[in-house]
């Protein structure tokens, strides 16, 4: 079997059957099919370091061709009439005119901003950021640099986009991730200094605090997007009230204290204690202090630094109450078994940590009591909270989620969607005949070619406008099926 080079002149003969790999034959071939072979006909057991580098180097390079011809198609998928539907004026605002993100966001599994960023991402390699997605399909660069470079660059007029990347992508194969998006930032800041600072006023007002993310071990992540300057600050005063902390005796860590600061400025369990301390305070290690008191120094006029919290065991509590939502099971509420549940909105937490939270005096909580077996919701208690209408909260407690596959926006958050259309055929104001769906899902079930079925109550089936049938049950831990797909025989 042989292969050519780009330019169809260079031939290299690569191994037929198993053995091992050779790493100069493995670099000559070009991203593609024939690298697959290549690669597919190898066996790592029986090759030599350097091939078994260069194999490396070679799967790292099919994922890149295989990431740019999968944006390529989204791309085109976006533009057929299919995924156009024409929206009606009851409709209201659309936001996002083409449904190409949730058909897509179904078939990968993935969230609906990821699809819609790979069509962005096919868009841009077949317009004034050909040459990034030239350079990915070849393996040069990986998806994560070819991403840094759109993500700065396809909003840009297209001469700047255009100058900026002939500067970052001669050097882009041997630089990381980080050490490019700092490449792109300088360079489009250098070919227009003056644009550069409009967009950044513009940025500002993008500023925001994105909902928790799910980790595990009952911990979540949170994510901010603010001004640099004032993103490090914040950092910089989170630090120093910690050392400071530190330097007071406290026993916990810098990075336990930075948390619980955060936690407690936010909240308001703050007290105002005597700031001079932060200053004042000796520390452990002086010379470390004096280096970091340089770097993180404030400028005079900067703002003055939040107030010191005192010891978590000292400090009331002044924050308001906030609404909590449990899903036990009901022998893990009665201690009987250590089964999780789940904080709504969140995720799967510890059946402790809920019993915990039902013993909670000063939050207002709801528990969803589930059978241990099957699931199903038996009640919906509550203590100093008046819930909406039982049916909205049985529903919401029975789908948990949005109700098309693959969106996590919570229950709560979303419309109250009637299966079938109210006052049309069956559709009736019933348990079987409600679910949550987002506002976006909402709007292209209703006007943007997507049907949903609620083949039994809880759940859900979704037929997208290109014909792909997906049925799940939102309230369950698994996985959606996807239905009705012809399954064609492998071409090998």
């Amino acid at each position: 079997m042989r292969s050519s080079n780009v330019t169809g002149v260079e031939t290299v003969e690569v191994p037929e059957a198993p053995g091992g790999w050779r790493g100069a034959e493995l670099a000559c071939v070009e991203a593609g099919p024939w690298l697959a072979i290549a690669l597919a006909s190898g066996c790592a057991e029986r090759s030599t370091d350097d091939a078994l580098l260069e194999a490396v180097v070679g799967f790292r390079r099919l994922i890149g061709w295989a990431t740019a011809g999968a944006a390529r198609a989204a791309a085109v998928l976006a533009d057929r009439p299919l995924m156009n539907p024409e929206w009606p004026a009851t409709a209201g605002h659309v936001s996002v005119t083409d449904v190409t993100g949730e058909e897509l966001a179904m078939a990968l599994g993935c969230s609906r901003r990821t699809a819609r960023t790979l069509v962005r991402d096919g868009r841009a390699y077949e317009g004034a950021l050909a040459m990034t997605g030239d350079a990915l399909a070849r393996g040069e660069i990986d998806p994560s640099k070819a991403r840094i470079v759109v993500d700065a660059l396809d909003d840009q007029p297209v001469r700047l986009a255009l100058d900026v990347q002939d500067a970052v992508l001669p050097g882009a194969p041997h630089r990381t991730p980080t050490q490019l998006a700092r490449d792109v930032a300088k360079a489009v800041i250098a070919a227009d200094p003056g644009g550069a600072r409009s967009r950044e006023k513009a940025a500002h007002t993008c500023r925001r605090v994105d909902r928790p993310r799910f980790l595990p071990d009952g911990m979540a992540g949170l994510w901010a997007v603010l001004p640099a300057a004032e993103a490090t600050r914040m950092d910089a005063g989170l630090d120093r009230l910690a050392r400071s902390h530190r330097a007071s005796g406290d026993p916990r860590t810098l990075d336990q204290l930075r948390a619980d600061l955060l936690v407690d400025l936010t909240l308001g369990d703050a007290t105002h204690a005597d700031t001079s301390r932060a200053s004042a305070a000796p520390t452990r290690d002086p010379d470390a202090d004096k280096a970091y008191a340089a770097r993180t120094a404030a400028p005079s006029h900067a703002a003055s630094p939040a107030p010191l919290p005192q010891e978590p065991a000292s400090r009331p509590r002044t924050s308001p109450r906030s609404l909590i939502q449990v899903l036990v099971p009901l022998d893990a509420l009665r201690g009987d078994s250590d089964a999780p549940a789940e904080l709504v909105g969140y995720g799967p937490i510890t059946a402790e940590t809920a019993r915990e939270l039902a013993g909670e005096p000063e939050s207002t909580w709801r528990r969803i009591v589930t059978d241990p077996l099957s699931g199903a919701v038996l009640d919906v208690g509550r203590t100093r909270y008046r819930p909406p209408a039982d049916l909205v909260a049985h529903v919401q407690a029975r789908d948990r989620w949005c109700v098309r596959p693959g969106c996590s926006a919570a229950a709560p958050g979303c419309d109250r969607d009637h299966t079938v259309e109210f006052g049309r055929d069956d559709g009736r104001t019933a348990h079987d005949n409600l679910g949550p769906l987002c506002r976006r899902d909402h709007q292209v079930k209703t006007d943007g070619g997507f049907t949903t079925r609620q083949v039994s109550p809880g759940v859900f089936e979704v037929r997208t406008p290109v014909g792909r049938r997906y049925r799940h049950r939102p309230g369950a831990d698994t996985a959606y099926d996807e239905l009705g797909r012809h399954q064609a025989d492998p071409p090998f």
